[in-house]
């Protein structure tokens, strides 16, 4: 029995193709959503759990608010609600695009652990600071 990557190459060659228009309908409609609903107002988004056991945020806190206000223009707004995903955006862009890429031409791309483990802690570190007292770090806080 063939695996699953030669299945996309030899028995069904459009399933590549029809998972990456599945991929980016999703995503439309995903966009579509947040932008036309606030979360602040619709219940339709979850809350944090995090948030609501501990009163703490965490490192995602506020990133359905932050994408409403980045997809109406409000960069300030959104950077406010939470920085780290806003600022995560364009790598995510950036590598999406690279997979896309090279998928599409029937190459493999990875990523390093070093740079997985590096992204992790940039998060863990932000969820951190963003709970701290102290009025530059109480900016970041959703």
């Amino acid at each position: 029995m063939p695996t699953g990557s030669n299945l996309t190459r030899t028995g069904f060659p459009g399933i590549r193709a029809l998972l990456m228009a599945g991929g980016f309908i999703a995503c439309a409609a995903g966009l579509l959503i947040f932008f036309a609903f606030d979360p602040t107002r619709v219940p339709i988004f979850p809350p944090c759990v995090f948030h609501e056991l501990t009163g703490l945020d965490c490192p995602g806190c506020g990133a359905q608010r932050a994408l409403h206000q980045l997809l109406h223009g409000n960069i300030l707004a959104a950077l406010r609600l939470n920085a780290m995903f806003v600022v995560s955006l364009p790598l995510a862009a950036w590598f999406g695009t690279r997979w896309l890429l090279r998928t599409s031409r029937g190459e493999t791309t990875s990523i390093t652990a070093k740079w997985l483990w590096l992204y992790l802690a940039a998060w863990l570190v932000f969820g951190v600071l963003r709970n701290l007292p102290f009025p530059i770090f109480q900016w970041f806080a959703a």
